[in-house]
């Protein structure tokens, strides 16, 4: 059966860290596969007009990428920004692959993959990590906002990097935006809806990124 937290009111912090360990090893796998459909969606598409470059755009959403922005252009010129949902190994520093060893706290991580092709039937890919997702973060946020199952803490994930995203996106310099991070990170609020419950975002030790370290509501002290 799938992992479900059982508790009434909030669950207790030991139950909710193992349950949500066991959720986010299931997203880790479930993601692992999606990457690999994802990459055979764009691998396996014509990209040489536009028309063609939007099917393209639209089997990539529907392989299970998180979202795609798609420039069209002329004669196979395109770029295109695609985001996925990715489970991490944070002792390789590698994303979870199909048939990967899964730790017993996997990380979840929004990948961005920048694509530009200038028409010469060659298309240039930069990768990089932007936001990691502890299980800290994620069983708090089961505790804090009383999520329960897998597709709850998903929901939760994507709330804490809409509130990252905006963020990050209101600076006009992405990266000296996350090296001005201050040591003991900031405290954003999650959203209009939890004005009380906050994430708490980091400068990532080893990656040009963003890492939510924990969600804490406004009577916390951690």
């Amino acid at each position: 059966m799938p992992a479900v937290i059982n508790s009434l009111g909030p669950p207790p912090e030991r139950h909710a860290d193992r349950v949500v360990a066991e959720i986010m090893r299931n997203m880790a796998k479930r993601h692992a596969s999606v990457v690999s459909a994802v990459t055979e969606a764009f691998k396996s598409s014509r990209d040489g007009m536009p028309k063609a470059q939007r099917k393209m755009a639209e089997r990539i959403i529907k392989a299970g990428a998180y979202s795609v922005d798609l420039y069209p252009g002329k004669r196979g010129k395109y770029k295109m920004i695609v985001v996925e949902r990715v489970g991490w190994n944070p002792f390789k520093e590698s994303k979870i692959k199909e048939d990967d060893f899964i730790p017993m706290k996997p990380q979840i991580v929004f990948y961005v993959s920048l694509m530009e092709s200038k028409g010469n039937y060659k298309t240039d890919v930069t990768s990089y990590p932007m936001l990691f997702i502890t299980h800290h973060a994620m069983s708090r946020a089961a505790q804090r906002l009383g999520m329960r199952d897998e597709a709850q803490l998903e929901e939760a994930s994507v709330v804490i990097w809409n509130a990252s995203y905006k963020f990050l996106f209101k600076s006009q310099d992405i990266k000296k935006c996350i090296d001005s991070m201050p040591g003991q990170g900031i405290r954003l609020p999650l959203d209009d809806d939890r004005p009380d419950v906050f994430v708490v975002l980091k400068k990532h030790e080893k990656w040009d990124a963003l890492i939510a370290a924990t969600v804490i509501s406004r009577e916390d002290s951690d």
